[in-house]
């Protein structure tokens, strides 16, 4: 592959939908030179083919925590907030105390924020759900 191919293909892994005539002013060759360039690079398998990269959604998780002593929750939220994002949070009766609503990019970082509040001296457990799908 030529350095003027490998510049198209650069350029078309970037943005796929790239028109001939933007990567022709680029590498200073005519719309149609290009059109054909990139032609041969199909027929000889070159390029395998074209595809989209989606936006990624944000992973929602809600994390359920017990504390030691009960009515911790006007000191846990506000140090959460301080460090991730809060969506909501809830003070709930029955064998939890509370639940925070939250989002993160990645699985590294819903990691990261349940062993923020493991590390909380009023947190005894925590117990993550990652949320897989939303009704009504």
């Amino acid at each position: 592959m030529d350095e003027i191919n490998q510049q198209i293909v650069a350029m078309l892994s970037c943005d796929s939908r790239m028109s001939a005539t933007e990567i022709g002013k680029r590498v200073h060759r005519s719309r149609v030179a290009v059109q054909n360039r990139i032609s041969a690079l199909i027929t000889n398998g070159e390029i395998a083919g074209f595809g989209i990269t989606l936006k990624s959604k944000a992973l929602p998780v809600l994390f359920e925590i017990v504390f030691k002593p009960i009515g911790a929750c006007d000191m846990i939220v506000p140090r959460f907030r301080n460090k991730h994002h809060i969506i909501k949070a809830w003070s709930v009766t029955g064998s939890s105390d509370l639940f925070i609503w939250t989002e993160a990019s990645e699985a590294k970082e819903v990691h990261t924020m349940r062993n923020f509040l493991l590390a909380q001296p009023e947190v005894a457990r925590v117990s993550t759900h990652t949320i897989i799908n939303t009704y009504g």
